[in-house]
């Protein structure tokens, strides 16, 4: 079966390259096809529905950007071809693989070449695109990453009845130029001009407006009984008037365009009287603060913010308390003299100043918190983030089930929260990439100021600016 094209404004090219790479037959499909364009530019809309329109081919997709690291997105895309394949072809039998077990490239490979050989019984070779949607999007994104799975074809047999064809999509050109001596059959979709932004939401927005229900029910009590025309004219010009005012704001993101009317409808429509919806003038002059501000707030509509201190130890960060304190003594890690330790956090004596403690310290000429943070390894986290956790709570409960009598061990709950801080990038690895988090020789960094772990550590009611007494002028 031939593929079709659906109709998408302003992108006839773009569906025309693609009905040329992308068919059911698997020697006319190259192995990996780019789809390169910057955000908002119809890119992964297209793609979809293009294949909405070719319901014979064969096609999965993974968010890279959700699964935050390489690993994971290995075993999704493992696990995402194993259901896909499983679904259009239920009469295969077979016993599955764990595809949690695809942690590396030659374990994808050795799940993926087991699996699909169990699809040679099939009449005639079929394609799969499997779509990885906004790949250099991934968190924690490998040079050596694009390549392996550019090569991957070549480490299946040739003959395998099912055949994989990857498709990226990919914004940033540069990282995409690294790339440039692959020779990868690329689709481009350029920016949308400000005339064609206008029309696109015309087309989405006209109807959808003048069908909507607050819209109705606003006529209806202001006793108005006016003509269809009356409706359109009312949301073309609110649709008009919303891109004038935002779109040196937004840019030519349709997407953002498109919910910032949605947000401002209501209220837009709330000031429609019998003597203004037929005078698009006077409905804007009613509605003139709309268009002026664009009503983003730190906090949703109707949240009271009450300056007290239970207030303050609820929404100041939305942290466990073991992330807390992890973070709390990642920053004791990277700002104080590893040499002082055993006598900071010995649980014989509370923290004190002066050399009868833990010996002299001579007052620096630098506060050591405007210095760069220093390196450390996990050991010495554990070992001081177990030093300061309480064994109860500030409301008198019992904690996580850590016992301070203890050694600190290995814990998943602590794991997880460390994980947390890493993916949020509040404490960091020295070496980005490729790393193994539970190797010893890893080193670590904590990545907040000041001003931020002095407001985590009040949520606890954690003095840490006393660690740092006398340590300078």
């Amino acid at each position: 079966m031939v593929t079709s094209k659906p109709s998408i404004r302003f992108r006839d090219y773009q569906l025309e390259v693609l009905s040329s790479f992308i068919n059911e037959y698997p020697d006319l499909v190259p192995p990996n096809l780019v789809i390169h364009g910057h955000s908002s530019s119809g890119k992964t809309f297209t793609l979809q529905e293009f294949f909405n329109h070719n319901s014979h081919l064969i096609n999965c997709w993974l968010t890279p950007f959700e699964l935050v690291t390489w690993k994971p997105l290995l075993q999704h895309v493992a696990r995402t071809i194993s259901m896909t394949l499983r679904k259009k072809f239920p009469l295969v039998e077979f016993e599955e693989q764990d595809a949690l077990e695809a942690e590396d490239f030659y374990l994808l490979i050795k799940f993926l070449h087991y699996t699909l050989i169990n699809y040679q019984r099939l009449e005639q070779p079929v394609n799969v695109f499997v779509v990885l949607d906004g790949f250099d999007q991934l968190q924690e994104l490998d040079s050596e990453l694009l390549p392996k799975f550019i090569k991957l074809h070549e480490m299946l047999p040739i003959n395998l009845k099912i055949q994989l064809k990857f498709i990226y999509t990919i914004q940033d050109r540069s990282f995409l130029n690294r790339y440039a001596t692959y020779e990868l059959p690329t689709v481009i979709f350029p920016r949308y001009t400000l005339q064609q932004v206008t029309q696109i939401l015309l087309d989405k927005k006209i109807r959808e407006f003048m069908e909507s229900e607050d819209l109705l029910q606003k006529v209806l009590d202001c006793n108005i009984d006016p003509e269809d025309s009356v409706f359109e004219q009312v949301a073309e010009n609110y649709i008009r008037l919303m891109i004038q005012a935002f779109q040196s704001y937004t840019g030519n993101d349709v997407v953002a365009l498109d919910a910032l009317m949605d947000a401002k409808w209501e209220c837009y429509i709330s000031s429609i009287t019998i003597d203004n919806i037929n005078d698009p003038l006077a409905l804007y002059r009613s509605n003139i603060d709309i268009f002026v501000h664009t009503g983003d707030t730190l906090n949703d509509e109707g949240d009271e913010i009450e300056q007290t201190d239970t207030l303050d130890k609820t929404t100041a960060y939305e942290l466990s308390s073991i992330s807390k304190y992890l973070l709390i003594a990642a920053y004791l890690c990277s700002y104080l003299e590893q040499r002082y330790d055993s006598k900071i956090f010995s649980k014989k004596s509370h923290l004190r100043a002066g050399r009868s403690s833990y010996g002299r310290r001579h007052k620096m000429d630098t506060n050591p918190r405007y210095l760069q943070p220093s390196l450390f390894q996990l050991e010495r986290l554990f070992s001081i983030f177990q030093a300061i956790y309480p064994a109860k709570d500030t409301d008198g409960s019992a904690s996580s089930g850590f016992d301070q009598k203890q050694l600190m061990r290995a814990n998943v709950e602590v794991y997880e929260n460390l994980a947390e801080l890493n993916s949020l990038k509040l404490i960091t690895t020295a070496i980005p990439k490729n790393v193994d988090y539970l190797s010893y020789k890893l080193k670590w960094k904590v990545n907040v100021p000041w001003e931020i772990i002095i407001d985590i550590a009040s949520t606890v009611d954690f003095d840490i600016a006393e660690y740092f007494s006398g340590l300078h002028d």
